[in-house]
């Protein structure tokens, strides 16, 4: 079978589509890195709620990257870039607000858990990074036409099997 596209000649071509991290589609990586992303989202967000005392910044920031999260998955099973971008935007705007934060953080203030507090941060940045690269290479990808609905079958790749 192959893709019923003006991108393609009636062959079967070989996928031009980037492998994120060599497991997935820009498209299966952006669901899959999101899904993640929103199910730690609304852990954190109740650890938050019952562990801290109420803050308004906190909660919007909460609740705006848990409804951007949904926005990308949405945009991203109907192939919508401008959905995914976004909350790219939003994404880089939250990165640079905790790198901020991360910055003008009192390390004096914790004694005994400095080395959690500085793996926790790590791993804020990292998962921030992985998000914004699965995010942007959806978003390259649709742009270009890469991946579109017509040329899904094409570019449909999965580290363990091609589904």
């Amino acid at each position: 079978m192959t893709d019923q596209s003006p991108l393609l000649d009636g062959k079967k071509q070989a996928k031009q589509g980037h492998r994120v991290l060599c497991l997935f589609d820009s498209r299966k990586a952006t669901i899959i890195v999101n899904v993640i992303a929103l199910a730690l989202h609304i852990i954190f967000f109740v650890l938050a709620a019952i562990i801290m005392p109420p803050n308004v910044w906190i909660i919007v920031f909460f609740t705006i990257s848990i409804l951007f999260y949904l926005t990308v998955i949405v945009g991203a099973c109907s192939f919508r870039h401008c959905a995914v971008l976004t909350a790219l935007i939003w994404e880089v705007i939250v990165l640079v607000i905790n790198i901020i934060w991360a910055s003008t953080f009192d390390w004096n203030a914790v004694h005994d858990s400095r080395t959690n507090t500085i793996i926790a941060f790590t791993v804020l940045f990292v998962w921030r990074l992985l998000v914004l690269y699965a995010d942007g290479t959806f978003v390259h990808e649709t742009r270009k036409g890469i991946m579109t609905k017509d040329t899904r079958s094409r570019e449909a790749y999965f580290c363990c099997c091609n589904v």
